[in-house]
């Protein structure tokens, strides 16, 4: 797999062209930031970037193992920190930053588990943003062949493939979630005035989502096995 290979090829970066990214930009959607993500790993030009993928997948279990064992304030704020400063350093694009705090959503449960003591929503909350501050920060400086080959060398490739086909259906779902927010849009969208309505239109996008996502996805499928997938991964210069 090469990972400056063509847009529709299985190892190919998914970002958009430079028309598009610049049209998605103007409607300020920001379903398209996940494709920012290819886009910054294959053409960033920083000092992260060009660190061998390898080392950066080691840094990530090290952040992992981090958010698991420290348990006090200070040590998660100083991780957090490095993180951040990683993050700007590597010359990321600011739009992918709104990526690490989408998480937070389902941090939010711990709220009303926690009894509402400060401290425990503190540490949840920081956990939480120092984990996916640095899977964004590794997927936005590595391309994502590279990171499941070296995934490859370490564990079972049923569960590589697995991880595979999950990575390249989120922006399967990303372009149908999309289609569908556009299509709830011209059918009036959600309004609370009248709620039966407003039911109706969520209800009917949910099942356009739920079958164009299978759709999609199996036309994925199909396009791998013309193209040789047998179940496993294959990189180019093996």
């Amino acid at each position: 797999m090469d990972a400056r290979g063509g847009d529709h090829g299985i190892g190919g970066p998914v970002y958009l062209p430079v028309e598009a990214r610049s049209a998605a930009d103007r409607r300020g959607d920001s379903m398209i930031q996940l494709s920012y993500l290819d886009y910054s790993a294959v053409e960033g030009k920083s000092r992260l970037h060009r660190s061998p993928a390898t080392v950066k997948i080691l840094g990530m279990g090290l952040v992992l193992l981090g958010v698991v064992t420290v348990r006090s304030l200070s040590g998660l704020l100083l991780l957090y920190a490095i993180l951040l400063a990683l993050f700007f350093l590597s010359r990321v694009p600011l739009k992918l930053f709104s990526l690490t705090l989408y998480p937070l959503s389902f941090a939010f449960l711990f709220i009303f588990l926690s009894g509402f003591r400060i401290y425990f929503i503190l540490l949840i909350f920081l956990k939480v943003l120092c984990g996916s501050t640095g899977v964004v920060l590794l997927l936005a400086t590595t391309p994502y062949p590279l990171i499941f080959r070296i995934l490859g060398r370490f564990l079972p490739s049923l569960f590589v493939t697995a991880l595979f086909l999950t990575y390249r259906s989120v922006f399967i779902l990303l372009n149908v979630l999309e289609e569908t927010e556009h299509a709830i849009y011209l059918r009036g969208g959600i309004q609370w005035r009248r709620p039966w309505r407003s039911l109706v239109n969520i209800s009917n996008a949910f099942g356009h989502l739920l079958l164009k996502g299978i759709d999609n996805s199996e036309k994925m499928y199909e396009g791998m096995i013309l193209r040789g997938f047998k179940n496993k991964l294959h990189y180019r210069g093996e």
